[in-house]
């Protein structure tokens, strides 16, 4: 089913996500579902990987690996699919002004026999620098490969932070209910951190019911916003099935964090996102 741009972004406004079918074609989907595995693949024989400790860059559920942290400062190739032109017309259009990477990226593959589970939760949290003018305690904060991520209550937090920035989300295979496809409240986004509320575990219990799963084709692309309350299930399907999907958050680029700057060490973190030509297909064209 097709869907206008604009049908799009209304969509991501009120319900907190939306899924675009079509945008990368079979074959450039088969493309990076290579690069993916011949990354996981290289990193797997080594104690440390373009300058990451394996143990550390590679998550495992049982045999197998199910998260591969800072995609694409080890993908070589793999930062190019971000760059799609419908993607970046999604994140202008909703954002209305230009928009920069604010994470590496992470890709999940949920294997069928795994137990990989994901309870309730929100990506409330930014990748930044500490501060420069004082000295500041990173043991309180999740400190991963040198970048601090902070959350709202560890912040001066303004209302508007979490809707400033978008997850997107390349659905490389199928996501469906039996390869345990990610869940989400819908709405629940507009909520702000439950973290900071009394009432966030009464929320989720009272809205739980209201759940969706967002089934989607390979070469799709989901976008949410952070504050969306999600979770998955172990994958039911038959063994050796296979759900990757590679995400990475993007920032609008007049987003400041009083106290904070944004990291710089990775290409995508400095200047503003910019559409790449020679794909196959897109859907707002």
């Amino acid at each position: 089913m097709s869907i206008s741009l604009q049908e799009t972004v209304e969509t991501l406004e009120s319900q907190g996500i939306v899924t675009v079918e079509g945008i990368f074609s079979e074959r450039e989907t088969a493309d990076f579902r290579r690069l993916l595995d011949q990354t996981i693949e290289d990193a797997s024989q080594v104690e440390v990987y373009k300058g990451r400790p394996t143990d550390k860059l590679l998550g495992k559920s049982k045999d197998t690996v199910w998260l591969l942290w800072e995609l694409y400062g080890v993908c070589e190739g793999g930062l190019r699919y971000t760059r799609h032109p419908a993607i970046v017309q999604v994140l202008e259009e909703a954002f209305g002004e230009p928009v920069i990477q604010a994470s590496i990226g992470t890709m999940f593959d949920k294997v069928a026999g795994g137990d990989a589970e994901i309870g309730w939760h929100q990506d409330n949290f930014f990748i930044v620098n500490p501060p420069e003018d004082e000295e500041e305690n990173l043991d309180k904060y999740w400190n991963q490969f040198g970048h601090v991520h902070v959350r709202p209550a560890e912040i001066d937090w303004r209302e508007d932070y979490l809707k400033k920035t978008i997850i997107v989300r390349i659905n490389v295979d199928r996501q469906t209910v039996e390869n345990g496809a990610m869940a989400v409240i819908p709405g629940s986004y507009q909520e702000g951190p439950l973290e900071l509320r009394e009432d966030g575990e009464a929320y989720i219990k009272q809205h739980e019911s209201e759940a969706v799963v967002c089934t989607a084709g390979e070469g799709s692309v989901s976008f949410y916003f952070p504050g969306m309350l999600h979770s998955s299930i172990p994958s039911v399907a038959p063994v050796g099935t296979h759900r990757r999907a590679a995400a990475h958050r993007v920032r609008a680029a007049s987003l400041q964090l009083p106290g904070w700057k944004w990291p710089t060490d990775w290409e995508g973190g400095i200047h503003q996102i910019k559409a790449e030509s020679g794909f196959d297909l897109n859907p707002f064209m």
